[in-house]
């Protein structure tokens, strides 16, 4: 991005670009009304700097910008970013200085003016009288013909013809005020004129721009991959509506953090999906089982055939991941008179069902996971197993055939992978922590490290007896901090929406004025994230009640789903450890690790109050997806000189945790305590490399440290590269 050098004054000098100026600007008309604050002067002056980048992009190579440019930008941001009182003493100002140079121009200039034609193309449009108004529109007859051969794909010829007919209107209306509308519905007359009816009709406020489209279809999605040509048209579709979100749907101070790159709201484009559903598959699954026989072949094929159906119907609901919980509990009653290879047959099947694909939608930014236990949850095991099953029979009488279910599941999803199949979905293996091993479980453990030594599934997940946990890898739940125990027990776990709060670029605009400041601007980012979730909210409300939306029908099941008020709300915060080391700069790690803590318990309180206030249920969560924090970078590099120096020439900005070099062990934040405020869970990775198959005593050794571990809430081994061996799996 080249930097700004030049501005344009009215009277048509060249003069240095100062970025300071504009901030003091703002400043001035801040003080006017009451404000103070320096610091938000100086960002709301980095965005104008954006724009005015994004504004001399759509222009031609070298163009200068002038001061109207400028100032029509610093308008428009303070209104975008709720600053009415300052917008409106700063457009006072523009006034007053219009009509000051009005009132010179009367004195000795009107004769001159009086027999120069309005200019056009660099600079202002000029009244009747030839004086500047502040706030018409700049009139650029380049700018409307590069418009209709970008987005209407008129010819070079045609569109200059349609730009000059436009500004002859324009020079011969004489009018006072030249709008955006104004100037759209004359170049929609002249297209009408001219027989284009279909693009003067043609809506023009948000959307997507012809060329875009064009650009997508060629070329296919930058930020997720097109499938097939559904998922492509899928992701357009999202491109719109995400669009239309940010203009209409979010409070202005919101969108416009968004676009800044202060605020990172996940899943614009599909507003009406929870980011993530965790279901418990014996408590949803019953429901749907009719008119087979419960232990015969059957049977079996219509258990497997559920589950299908489940994924089939919540898919389209989730915009992050999709979790069916306790899959081998479900099956173990429909397959317990099955012998080991025809279970593994059905399995199999399972695995490579073209519904499992099917799910996978949004480019691949929806996962699949199936969640499988070494044990019966105690919350199950007294559960009555659905009709027509031989009565007083209980899932907790299937304990070890749920066991075998779930070495089956791991055995054949690891044989497809190692013989080259793609295996749709993540396998997460639920341990009770610390509980009795005796040779089974052994085995299954051997068995999952063995599986994950190859290609990095399964997951293994610690539970602890006195507080289990529900949910997703994206968001996990106790029963002690649901809103609701029956929610917990028998209803789905779903995080409604994900905000990120950038913590880096809090701390570079206060990392001078000290911490309090810097605590200061969390605390309004926090509050503009929880405005967005409230927002998210009204919409899912508005749906689920109108007969005719979206949401209506699951909403009113027997099982409804978008239940708003156990529904969580994520904020994640990004770059904790960037921002402390500009708070810190020269400290020692142990004193950094210190104030790590005391602002992430910071954050966690001021989302509990904010939260609390707007009657939401908020989770505090940090290393969601890599999204967020490599948008955070980009912006951040973009907007401030320093922060451009922290990658190489080369190199993709991200404040990301990566992955370390070789191999070993790391530990990666998940969420603070929810309830307490208290130290970070954590995600153990253990990444091993080499071409042979990593030491199970090493594995071993490493999970076992991890489950000793209270703080360890997972444990996922990492192996590069991963081996996916293509051979014929074994004859017997």
């Amino acid at each position: 991005m080249t930097p700004l050098r030049q501005v344009r004054k009215r009277d048509g000098r060249l003069v240095p670009f100062d970025r300071g100026k504009i901030a003091e600007a703002i400043f001035r008309a801040a003080q006017s009304v009451g404000g103070e604050d320096r610091f938000l002067a100086e960002e709301l002056a980095g965005v104008v700097v954006a724009r005015l980048h994004g504004l001399l992009a759509d222009r031609a190579a070298g163009e200068v910008p002038t001061i109207e440019d400028v100032q029509d930008l610093v308008e428009r941001v303070l209104i975008d970013a709720g600053h009415a009182r300052t917008a409106k003493a700063y457009i006072l100002y523009r006034e007053r200085r219009a009509e000051a140079r009005a009132a010179r121009a009367d004195a000795g200039e009107d004769a001159a003016l009086e027999s120069r034609p309005p200019l056009v193309g660099g600079d202002t449009v000029l009244d009747a009288q030839g004086r500047a108004q502040a706030d018409i529109r700049r009139f650029s007859k380049a700018d409307v013909a590069e418009r209709l051969v970008r987005r209407e794909g008129l010819e070079r010829v045609e569109a200059e013809a349609i730009a000059r007919a436009v500004e002859d209107r324009v020079l011969r209306a004489h009018a006072p005020r030249l709008s955006a509308e104004l100037l759209d519905t004359l170049v929609h007359a002249e297209l009408f004129e001219r027989g284009w009816t279909v693009r003067a009709t043609r809506a023009r406020r948000g959307g997507l721009h012809g060329s875009d489209v064009q650009a997508a279809l060629e070329h296919g999605l930058g930020d997720r991959r097109a499938l097939d040509p559904s998922a492509l048209v899928e992701g357009l579709g999202e491109s719109l509506v995400a669009q239309h979100v940010l203009d209409h749907q979010l409070p202005p101070p919101v969108a416009e953090a968004h676009r800044t790159g202060d605020l990172h709201v996940y899943d614009l484009g599909a507003p009406l999906r929870l980011s993530s559903i965790a279901l418990s598959a014996p408590e949803v699954a019953p429901g749907r089982m009719h008119g087979e026989r419960f232990s015969r072949e059957g049977g079996v094929q219509r258990a497997f055939a559920v589950l299908e159906e489940l994924l089939l119907s919540y898919a389209p609901h989730a915009a992050r991941v999709l979790a069916v919980e306790d899959v081998n509990v479900w099956l173990a009653p429909f397959v317990a008179h099955l012998d080991e290879d025809a279970l593994a047959e059905a399995v199999r099947q399972f695995l490579l069902s073209p519904v499992l694909g099917a799910v996978h939608r949004r480019g691949g930014l929806l996962r699949l996971e199936l969640g499988l236990g070494a044990e019966i949850p105690p919350r199950l095991a007294f559960l009555d197993t659905p009709e027509p099953a031989p009565p007083g029979r209980r899932f907790g009488d299937y304990g070890e055939t749920a066991l075998h279910v779930t070495r089956a599941f791991l055995h054949e999803a690891a044989e497809l992978r190692r013989v080259g199949h793609w295996v749709d979905c993540a396998l997460t293996l639920c341990l009770p922590r610390g509980g009795a091993r005796d040779a089974s479980r052994r085995a299954l453990v051997r068995q999952a490290l063995a599986a994950a030594g190859e290609g990095g599934e399964p997951v293994i997940l610690f539970d602890d007896a006195a507080a289990p946990t529900r949910g997703s890898r994206w968001f996990r739940l106790r029963e002690s901090e649901a809103p609701d125990p029956l929610r917990f027990d028998r209803g789905d776990v779903s995080a409604a929406g994900a905000v990120a709060v950038n913590l880096v670029a809090a701390a570079l605009r206060t990392r001078r004025a000290g911490l309090e400041d810097f605590i200061r601007e969390v605390d309004r980012l926090v509050r503009l994230a929880l405005d967005a979730a409230v927002s998210q909210r009204s919409l899912l409300d508005g749906l689920g009640e109108n007969p005719g939306g979206a949401l209506y029908a699951l909403r009113r099941g027997t099982h409804p789903l978008v239940d708003l008020e156990a529904a969580f709300h994520l904020v994640e915060v990004v770059g904790a450890d960037q921002a402390v080391a500009l708070l810190l700069p020269g400290s020692e790690s142990v004193e950094r690790l210190g104030m790590r803590g005391r602002v992430l318990k910071h954050v966690h309180g001021r989302v509990r109050e904010e939260a609390l206030a707007r009657r939401l249920q908020a989770a505090v969560c940090e290393c969601l997806a890599p999204e967020a924090a490599t948008r955070f970078a980009r912006c951040d590099a973009e907007r401030y000189p320093r922060a451009a120096d922290w990658w190489p020439v080369g190199d993709v900005p991200t404040y990301a945790q990566l992955p370390a070099e070789g191999t070993g062990l790391s530990r990666e934040p998940l969420h603070p305590d929810r309830l307490k405020g208290g130290p970070s869970l954590l995600r153990v990775r253990h990444r091993v490399g080499g071409d042979r198959h990593p030491p199970m005593e090493d594995l071993l050794r490493a999970m076992e440290a991890a489950e000793r571990d209270t703080a360890v809430l997972e444990y996922a081994v990492d192996p590069w590269p991963r081996r996916v061996i293509h051979e014929e799996p074994d004859s017997r």
